[in-house]
């Protein structure tokens, strides 16, 4: 929605997947927001629990734990679905038997993964769904974009979390030119440089040590800076519904929207819990 709001373009094509843009251009505007909640700092700030209790620094280095060992294993199972489509779309139609084309599966979640994929690849609908088939690739192209995004603004500013400088420029550079401009073509807008899978590798290539060290350098840096303020209002009627019931909403103030929102969910996550 901040993509696809801020486009600046003089026509409403320019808001489209259409050449010369791509998924991945599409995908690296929600998948940078995506990668700011499983940032050490921004986690430290936000997640608190129903007490106001901010997150334990053991729970989040539980986590890098848990998901570091397996972040290239990860990335692979995205490029491995492009392999299996190309060498399935070049098969002779007479050799696409539901056999072959499982073999060809497996052989390649064999070869990329090591072993047979924990998520079985035929089990991926993107394979099944017209205009999402051959495209899946575009979600690696834009986690290299990702990582390229925040390495720029990380060795620019020192930190992501509630950085004022971040919004205007992705707006600037990635958001207003629509698909006027080639994927390539905003990143060097941005950051001076084209596509490059060198941040990605480098994150990929972390030990568990290496990126505990950098979430605890992450956390004491926002310490040191003064808090972010709630940001400018909106100017905005917002309104959160559930079918056509008013769950929300910021005719008072967005502070009672945000209560009125919390509330709603914890009293339905309670109830459904308790229906289990």
């Amino acid at each position: 929605a901040a993509h696809f709001a801020n486009v600046t373009g003089n026509a409403p094509c320019f808001s489209q997947e259409f050449p010369p843009t791509s998924m991945a251009y599409a995908e690296t505007q929600s998948m940078f927001c995506d990668s700011l909640l499983d940032d050490a700092d921004w986690l430290k700030r936000y997640a608190r629990n129903a007490a106001g209790e901010p997150i334990p620094d053991a729970l989040i280095k539980a986590m890098i734990e848990a998901r570091q060992p397996f972040r290239a294993f990860n990335e692979r199972q995205i490029a491995l679905v492009a392999y299996f489509e190309r060498d399935l779309y070049a098969m002779d139609e007479a050799e696409r038997t539901p056999a072959a084309v499982l073999a060809l599966a497996r052989r390649w979640e064999r070869q990329i993964l090591g072993v047979e994929s924990p998520r079985p690849l035929l089990a991926i609908p993107h394979l099944l769904n017209q205009e999402s088939a051959c495209a899946y690739h575009g979600y690696l192209l834009a986690l290299m974009a990702v990582e390229q995004t925040r390495a720029y603004f990380l060795k620019r500013d020192g930190y992501l979390t509630d950085n004022p400088r971040i919004g205007p420029d992705l707006a600037a550079h990635y958001w207003g030119p629509g698909n006027g401009m080639t994927h390539d073509e905003t990143l060097r807008s941005l950051t001076g440089k084209g596509f490059s899978a060198g941040p990605l590798a480098a994150v990929c290539n972390q030990s568990v040590a290496e990126a505990w060290q950098q979430a605890e350098a992450c956390m004491a840096a926002a310490r040191q800076r003064p808090p972010a303020g709630e940001g400018a209002p909106l100017d905005a009627r917002i309104r959160v519904v559930h079918g056509d019931q008013l769950i929300a909403d910021n005719s008072d103030s967005e502070e009672a929207m945000l209560a009125g929102f919390e509330c709603w969910i914890r009293h339905h996550y309670q109830e459904a819990a308790t229906s289990h």
